[in-house]
Parts: C-alpha cells; sequence; structure tokens
C-alpha cells in the first residue's frame, strides 16, 4: 500500500550457522530462505542465545528498529517482546512463529505469496501442513531421538559454543523437550515411524514439484517452509545418517534442494536488492500492549557475553534440580 513508511534495513537474526548450513535451527533457515527468495537484502546476526535477539526469541527480524517476531501478547502474531525469553540454545522458534513473523513481513509488502490463486493458496496451505506433520518430525527426530547421533553431532555442536557444563546442559534441556513434543503434540514415538511419515511427504512434495524448480513455479513461502528442511535432511551429518538413503529415492527433492542452495544462498545478503528501493516495501508501525520487561530480561538481552557470567547460576539451578538425577551418560 502507499500508507507507512519505506524500509532501509533488515535484520535477520538467527542461531549460529552449524555444519555448513545457515543455522542450527530449521526455523531460522526457513526465515532467512523466505528473505533471499524474496531477493531483499538484509544483514543477519548469528546468535548464540535467543536472550541476544531484540524480541528474546529465535529467529526474529527487524525493520529500521522495529523488532518482529512471531509473539502477539493479544494471540496474534507480534512485533517484538516474547516474554518467555528462555534458556539458550535454538530458541524457542516453531513452524508457527515463523509463520507468524512471515504474515508480518507480508504486511510489510514482503509478499511472495502476491498474486496466487485461491485454489493455489489452499494447496500451499495443506502442503505448509505436511511440512508441519512429517519434514519437522523427521528433522527433529534426526536431532534429537537417536542416542549416537545427540552424542556425535547434536550434543557435540553445542560443545563448538558454550563452555562445560552449559555444553551438556543445554542440549540436554533442548533434547528433553523435543521428545516429549514428539510424542505428544507430534505424535511420533520411533524412528521407524518418523521415517514412514517422512517418505510418504517426499512422494507427495516429489509429485508437486515435477521438475519444476519452485512448487508454484515460482518462489512461493511454501519454498522456504520445505527448503528449510530438505537442506537440513540432506546435508546434516544428523540428516544423512538417518534419511540419506530415503530422501534417495526422490532424487528430484535433492535437485530441488540444490538448486535453490546455488541460486538464492551462494551470494552474501548484502548483494540482494536494497528494500529502500523496493516501493512495495512499507513499515506500518502498531502498538502492542505489553508488561514491561523484568530486570532480568533486560539484564539476558544484552547479548551473547550474558551467558558467560551467568554460567555458574544457570548450572547451579539445573544441578539443585532434575539434572543432578540424571547420569552421565544421559548428559
Amino acid at each position: 500500500g502507499a500508507d507507512g513508511q519505506s524500509v532501509s534495513r533488515v535484520t535477520l537474526y538467527k542461531f549460529e550457522p552449524a555444519w555448513g548450513l545457515p543455522s542450527f535451527s530449521p526455523e531460522c533457515i526457513c526465515l532467512e530462505a523466505y528473505l533471499r527468495l524474496f531477493n531483499v537484502k538484509f544483514s543477519e546476526e548469528a546468535c548464540t542465545s535467543e536472550n541476544a535477539s531484540p524480541t528474546g526469541t529465535l529467529p526474529a527480524v527487524d525493520l529500521d528498529g522495529l523488532a518482529v517476531d512471531g509473539y502477539d501478547p493479544e494471540g496474534g502474531s507480534g512485533n517484538g517482546g516474547g516474554e518467555d525469553g528462555g534458556e539458550g540454545g535454538q530458541g524457542r522458534g516453531t513452524a508457527g512463529d515463523v509463520r507468524s513473523i512471515i504474515d508480518r513481513l507480508k504486511e510489510a509488502g514482503m509478499d511472495l505469496d502476491k498474486g496466487l490463486s485461491s485454489p493455489d493458496a489452499s494447496e500451499l496451505e495443506a502442503y505448509a501442513a505436511l511440512v508441519d506433520a512429517a519434514l519437522a518430525p523427521a528433522t527433529a527426530w534426526a536431532l534429537w531421538g537417536d542416542d549416537d547421533r545427540y552424542a556425535d553431532h547434536t550434543r557435540a555442536f553445542f560443545g563448538q559454543i558454550f563452555p562445560f557444563p552449559l555444553s551438556r546442559v543445554f542440549p540436554w534441556k533442548l533434547r528433553r523437550d523435543a521428545l516429549a513434543k514428539l510424542s505428544g503434540a507430534q505424535n511420533v514415538r520411533s524412528e521407524t515411524q518418523a521415517l514412514e511419515t517422512v517418505t510418504k511427504a517426499y512422494a507427495s512434495l516429489a509429485a508437486k514439484l515435477k521438475g519444476k524448480d519452485y512448487f508454484f513455479g515460482r518462489p512461493t513461502q511454501l519454498d522456504a517452509l520445505v527448503y528449510s528442511h530438505l537442506v537440513f535432511h540432506a546435508k546434516s551429518p544428523v540428516g544423512r545418517l538417518m534419511l540419506e538413503k530415503t530422501l534417495a529415492k526422490f532424487p528430484a527433492l535433492g535437485q530441488y534442494v540444490n538448486k535453490i542452495s546455488a541460486k538464492h544462498f551462494a551470494d552474501g545478503p548484502a548483494l540482494l536488492r536494497d528494500p529502500g528501493a523496493l516501493p512495495e516495501i512499507r513499515l506500518k508501525r502498531r502498538k502492542a500492549k505489553r508488561k514491561p520487561p523484568t530486570k532480568e530480561e533486560l539484564a539476558f538481552k544484552k547479548g551473547r557475553n550474558t551467558w558467560l557470567a551467568v554460567a555458574g547460576g544457570i548450572t547451579a539451578l539445573y544441578l539443585a534440580s532434575s539434572v543432578v538425577e540424571l547420569s552421565t551418560h544421559e548428559l
């Protein structure tokens, strides 16, 4: 629309890169893919903690100082906040949170889905639900479900960015939460079940792709959603160990990942289109009712070095609770 102000700066806050991927977090990869598919220039801040983000969550986007995340105290998509900030790790971003951020980017004029017919828009929603129901649980199982993969790769990654004992405590906490979600809301209780579900999803996605570079012939939100998991399945060590043989049965999907990577991720984000030169991008600032941050939350948001300062306190908190009951093998 013509109202609102132009946007001169877009900043993406994401969890640290891992294994040659843009981020350890598929949700962060998804949001970065959306920006790259829209071909808009952005700067990026890699964070070791969600508390280094201006919203207290990862991923997040800042548009000329207005922080955008998927949190809204009144139930919709938000423009900052995230009062729950967390205990580090890959952030609390979920597929729903990322789609809320994308909705806000659409409001600001960054709409990859603009012009889709009603049938295509409905079909996009159906495939997005398939991503949530099949691809996301497979990614989670690859990261957290198998003891050996977890110890050799997932936990080892945290050892590269956090000092001991945080390098053990944080992934243990994330694994506990991920396994609870898998067995609960995602209803996946075994690797066999995850593989059966994702195989059907691969077949459906390959049929939809039918040799095209993008699912709807041009970049849409669905490409960001699917790519964020497929690149994890194809390129991460945990993904390859679990899914390489299954994914190899659908070569069109592997080719799709390689094409998106080569076309949209080969260049640095600064080489994309300047947002200030895109008249369709307009920022509408709106007020949101929000609880004032506590002193502790304000302290946490000073950046990644915060973790080193509070390491002793956090470790003591966990060791005083259920962590002390775990064996060395479990941690």
